[in-house]
């Protein structure tokens, strides 16, 4: 079905339009601060202090309300809503005694101070001023600078999780060679689908004869969070994999940091795996022994999904490292990712998104270094960052090309504009408005693997003919 959003002129252009792809919206055109906010959300009795003009706040809690059905997130923001005299006379005093005032009434384990753009560009000393509130409340204070003009939610997360794990008592606890701590799990909901996915990461790690000490975040308080200083091992997500260095130099000597992708589908699950307890001198035997009994069930289960999905086409609107996984795990049923839409702003990179695929054992056709995998796969379309508009007219353009793609994996957005078409989205990213979890359904690690074939079953059974 065709998507006609071309503006109605009144009378053809006397010549050609101007180019104005650029102010067109796209999936993500939040920046930092966002990120910021996910992670203050996923951090119990955390406080995000939102140092900013007069405004409204409420529409940034919105998305976090429509996408969480289990945790409000409203008491966990505060803003200082300076007006013109602040911005002329100074706000540090402001924000010290707003700060006060505030935990005197909440109490809060961690106060996270971030800026806007007016407060960036009034050159004010924010940082004079947070000096000053770290000597006048007994928590302690983060300051995250967030102005609008730069940035991605998924930079923001990752810079609130290294400023978090530079609290942690690193210094103090001894480096358990068993335990093993992750970071950079985007926690962006207190729903079972995430509860489910830190189960699966914890029995996995268990079975190779490791503990998962505390993942950042995972909806546990910051006292609670304690115990990941005693990891020997911190594993980098992909949204911490550019904080590998600061994670580094936080976690101290004695403690090895290693990047990992996405543990999605039986081999992401398994390469998970493998990095993680390579890294903890795990013997390589005992890994592959728990590897292998867990990707022959998991294969098992997930076959009945596989064999009807096997020679489909998929069609993907997620951020870089998702992208990736589920394009992996997609090569890995039979099914041939065609169109690929990276939603994740100015963090979308196709190289990026190529090269985790083929470490997750997807051989594209013609690369240079093809992964393990059993035959080459033909390499997808990757658009980085299109607008929501454009991403709709590649869909239609594909089709047009190749034939029906009767699986759609994106967010509530892409379910949005293609519900009248009548084509299923499985509901996988950021925002899911549409999709809530209360009984504990993962799609992480080898039990998550067979729960997403049979979503992606379930969404493509509309057009696939059985």
């Amino acid at each position: 079905m065709k998507h006609d959003r071309r503006p109605v002129h009144a009378a053809a252009p006397a010549g050609p339009l101007p180019d104005l792809s650029e102010f067109q919206l796209r999936d993500t055109d939040a920046t930092d601060l966002f990120g910021v906010f996910l992670a203050v959300h996923a951090l119990p009795g955390a406080i995000l202090l939102l140092h900013a003009t007069v405004g409204c706040k409420f529409k940034t809690q919105l998305q976090l309300v429509g996408h969480d059905r289990v945790r409000e997130s409203h008491n966990q923001r505060l803003w200082t809503g300076l007006d013109d005299v602040d911005l002329i006379a100074g706000s540090g005093r402001r924000l010290v005694e707003f700060a006060r005032t505030w935990y005197d009434r909440r109490k809060p384990f961690l106060f996270v101070v971030a800026t806007t753009t007016p407060i960036e560009l009034s050159g004010m000393d924010v940082d004079a001023a947070v000096e000053d509130l770290r000597a006048a409340v007994p928590c302690p204070v983060l300051l995250i600078r967030t102005p609008g003009w730069s940035g991605s939610p998924w930079r923001g997360y990752r810079r609130a999780t290294t400023a978090v794990a530079s609290l942690l008592p690193w210094a103090a606890r001894p480096p358990d060679p068993a335990a093993v701590a992750i970071a950079g799990y985007v926690f962006d909901r207190f729903e079972a689908d995430h509860a489910a996915n830190l189960a699966e990461l914890k029995r996995m790690l268990v079975g190779a004869g490791l503990r998962l000490a505390g993942t950042l975040f995972s909806g546990a308080d910051l006292e609670s969070l304690a115990d990941a200083a005693s990891a020997a091992t911190v594993v980098a997500l992909p949204c911490a994999h550019a904080a590998v260095p600061d994670l580094s130099a936080a976690a101290g000597p004695g403690r090895t940091v290693v990047a990992a992708d996405l543990p999605v589908g039986v081999r992401g699950s398994a390469a998970f795996l493998r990095a993680v307890a390579s890294a903890a001198g795990v013997p390589a035997a005992r890994v592959e022994e728990a590897a292998s009994r867990d990707a022959a069930a998991a294969s098992r289960r997930m076959e009945p999904a596989a064999s009807r999905l096997r020679g489909a086409s998929a069609a993907l609107f997620l951020a870089t490292p998702t992208a990736a996984a589920v394009h992996a795990f997609l090569d890995e049923l039979g099914v041939t990712t065609r169109l690929v839409c990276l939603t994740d702003g100015e963090e979308a990179d196709p190289d990026a998104f190529r090269r985790a695929a083929e470490r997750m054992g997807v051989r594209h056709a013609g690369a240079a270094s093809p992964g393990p995998g059993p035959g080459a796969a033909p390499a997808p379309e990757v658009l980085a960052n299109p607008s929501r508009d454009g991403a709709l007219d590649a869909l239609d353009r594909v089709r047009r090309g190749g034939g029906p793609v009767p699986l759609v994996v994106g967010s509530s957005v892409q379910q949005a504009a293609l519900r009248a078409e009548g084509t299923p989205v499985v509901v996988l990213g950021y925002p899911a408005t549409t999709r809530h979890f209360v009984h504990p359904v993962p799609w992480m690690g080898f039990a998550g693997a067979p729960a997403l074939a049979q979503r992606f079953l379930d969404a493509a059974t509309v057009n696939l003919a059985f």
